[in-house]
């Protein structure tokens, strides 16, 4: 138990910093408010959204696996990936804080008002998948999450449970909006809209400077593990 509980404490952090995605943020605001039938768009979303958190956390696990040892020793392959991840990290954030927030409006070409649910359901779950496919921070803040569940001492159980709260908290940025539009119909576009504009203008900034913290993070561990420090 006392190992899930540790586990859960590195990998809580990094959940929090996925989450941080002004892209995947306004794409389903947009969703929500230009769709048809904005229910199953936004549910849809949210599916492809999980489908590629799954993907990449399961390739996190292969990764670690693949290269994890029993030796007591730290392996200098996973001191490696994590240095590599912490300066792309880095560099990335870097990038993100000078570069303003671009709107996803382009990348989705809306829908027939005509549009069968099952049609408006793929293309929600495509888009979905799609706005996290080129959100590549997150991509490697979950790929380091799934190398450190893959890698900890727990058991399975531990280990399913961690990454069930890791999918969720990643996933908030898409759960919020969600029940806001479930709860607060009413009040749901104009809140939504705030939320929106406000990810617009300072998004890039919050995002850039999450990414560094954990770029840093992951450096520090990893020269940690190499016996730099």
């Amino acid at each position: 138990m006392s190992g899930t509980v540790s586990l859960l404490a590195q990998i809580i952090p990094l959940a929090f910093g996925a989450a941080v995605s002004p892209t995947a943020l306004m794409g389903i605001i947009l969703l929500l408010s230009i769709s048809k039938k904005p229910k199953i768009s936004g549910m849809s979303y949210y599916a492809g959204s999980i489908l590629m958190v799954l993907i990449v956390l399961c390739v996190g696990f292969i990764l670690g696996n693949g290269v994890s040892s029993e030796s007591p020793h730290p392996n200098p392959l996973l001191a490696a990936i994590d240095l590599i991840l912490g300066v792309i990290l880095l560099i990335m954030g870097i990038i993100r804080i000078f570069r303003p927030q671009k709107s996803p409006k382009h990348r989705f070409n809306g829908e027939h008002p005509d549009s069968s649910s099952l049609l408006v359901f793929l293309k929600g779950l495509s888009f979905g998948f799609v706005m996290f496919f080129i959100n590549f921070s997150t991509t490697l803040i979950v790929l380091e999450a799934g190398k450190l569940i893959a890698t900890a001492a727990v058991p399975i159980t531990g280990k399913v449970t961690v990454s069930v709260i890791l999918i969720l908290i990643t996933l908030l940025v898409c759960e919020v909006p969600l029940l806001i539009y479930f709860l607060l119909p009413g009040r749901s576009e104009k809140l939504l809209s705030k939320i929106n504009v406000w990810m617009q203008k300072n998004g890039h900034i919050l995002m850039g400077l999450v990414i560094l913290a954990i770029g840093l993070y992951l450096i520090w561990i990893g020269s940690i593990k190499f016996g730099l420090i």
